[in-house]
């Protein structure tokens, strides 16, 4: 994974900068996503805490290994299921912000509930993941990725479709 690259590149914010609020009020969709964006978070939440998946997502938190790569990971997975169980058809400009946002929600509930520390710096790696696994099963390659963090600011990331040229 291209973890190290992005990590190089850019800085950690401290203090509340990676606050779920903060997260919420600087995603930016054109009003043509905004529906779709929303629908998905809406989405996400409800498999996150629903009665069926929830106590598998704790029992995956409170799992070994960092906690930054379990909300990664574990949040690449979920988008991609929607996506899947979309049929495709879930405009992939929302993929990453919406991921972005849902996995704000689960680190600001791990936080909540004492689940686990989770701190500035394990939302910005858990990010990191998320965004380098969406890339890499969309096919971007870690040139692809370089070439995004030289781009774009942390504000500005681009969906996989721009990425990719399409």
């Amino acid at each position: 994974m291209a973890k190290g690259i992005i990590q190089d590149k850019m800085a950690r914010p401290e203090g509340s900068d990676l606050s779920l609020e903060a997260i919420q009020k600087n995603i930016k969709m054109p009003p043509e996503l905004q529906e779709a964006y929303e629908r998905v978070v809406v989405a996400g939440m409800k498999v996150m805490f629903s009665k069926e998946s929830h106590q598998m997502m704790l029992k995956e938190i409170q799992g070994e290994g960092e906690v930054s790569e379990k909300l990664g990971k574990g949040i690449a997975g979920l988008m991609l299921l929607l996506f899947k169980e979309s049929n495709s058809t879930m405009p992939p400009q929302v993929i990453i912000p919406a991921g972005v946002e849902l996995l704000v929600q689960a680190a600001d509930f791990v936080r909540k509930s004492d689940i686990q520390e989770v701190t500035n710096t394990d939302v910005g790696d858990a990010i990191e993941v998320f965004i380098t696994m969406i890339l890499d099963k969309f096919g971007a390659d870690s040139k692809q990725i370089m070439a995004m963090v030289n781009q774009y600011s942390g504000e500005n990331i681009p969906s996989p479709e721009q990425f990719m040229g399409a």
